[in-house]
């Protein structure tokens, strides 16, 4: 199930990645969100892969992952954003994992770019990243690590470093669930657009609910090249990462009292001094680091949006 939004030419790419698996899928659905009013006579390969897309109104991540559920009909629901590739038995080992694993609820794979990917992010230094990583860890931010956890600060650990399937608490945004899931779980609306950490917020249940449900498997490999188009950019990009971690917060861990309290706030002022230093590091510009400040301190004083 693929949601997007005017990516055409990225579409294209992971649908040529379709054509290459040594097992395709029963279906491929597609939500198309934007004004590019996708049919299958307009994609190459509308003829030899099960294509179905849908050309919907609305531009937001969770709706449409809420809405391609609904037009399913496998008993495996597998979701991945537009700017993925595949590796070429990437559909045969999920459901290799699923024969082999009846009881688990749902298992994601591997990004194989995902440290070149996320070093592009703070500027293509390596150092700088791994450095960044170090920072992170200490005060409970996003952070790569060998297993994927929800910290009780509303920020995550990333499996990036996997040599073995393993549990995990969440799934990101290229999961595969059963479809029995949807019976009783939908990804929150209440998260518009882009939808940062929909991901979270829909599997971190799961797996509290129903223990050692959820795995990762380093045999399911794909790439992800982080397209920007469709991406909040500056300011907005500030706001959705500070208020939907507040709401993915809120949510999940603020009703764990003190210490979910405390580690929301030690995390928050990491971020702040991680956001000073990439300024004093010419990465980003002082008015990066302002949006940051007037944010939490709406979240402070209660006017969010």
């Amino acid at each position: 199930m693929i949601p997007t939004l005017n990516r055409v030419n990225e579409l294209e790419r992971l649908l040529q990645s379709f054509l290459y698996q040594t097992q395709k899928p029963d279906e491929i659905i597609i939500v198309e969100q934007g004004d590019e009013h996708l049919s299958t006579i307009g994609l190459k390969h509308h003829n030899t892969l099960p294509i179905h897309i849908y050309n919907v109104d609305f531009e937001s991540l969770t709706k449409a992952r809420n809405f391609g559920v609904e037009k399913s009909s496998g008993d495996i629901i597998g979701f991945l954003d537009d700017d993925i590739v595949l590796t070429k038995n990437y559909v045969e080992n999920i459901k290799r994992f699923f024969s082999s694993h009846p009881g688990t609820l749902g298992v994601q794979g591997v990004i194989t770019n995902f440290r070149q990917g996320h070093t592009k992010k703070v500027g293509g230094n390596p150092f700088v990243y791994s450095l960044y990583n170090v920072f992170a860890k200490f005060f409970l931010l996003n952070n790569s690590s060998d297993k994927n956890r929800l910290l009780w600060s509303g920020r995550n650990q990333y499996a990036s470093k996997v040599n073995k399937i393993m549990n995990c608490e969440w799934l990101s945004g290229i999961g595969n669930y059963h479809r029995r899931v949807f019976d009783e779980f939908t990804f929150d609306e209440f998260l518009d657009g882009y939808a940062l950490g929909e991901d979270k917020l829909f599997s971190y249940p799961i797996s509290e609910k129903y223990q050692k449900s959820l795995c990762v498997d380093p045999e399911i490999q794909c790439e992800h090249h982080h397209a920007p188009l469709g991406r909040p950019q500056d300011k907005k990009w500030v706001e959705m990462k500070i208020y939907y971690t507040y709401y993915l917060w809120s949510k999940l861990f603020k009703k764990r009292g003190f210490f979910a309290y405390l580690a929301f706030f030690w995390a928050s002022v990491g971020d702040l001094f991680i956001v000073f230093f990439s300024v004093i590091l010419f990465q980003n510009t002082f008015k990066f680091l302002w949006w940051h400040i007037i944010c939490y301190a709406k979240l402070l004083f209660g006017k969010h949006i």
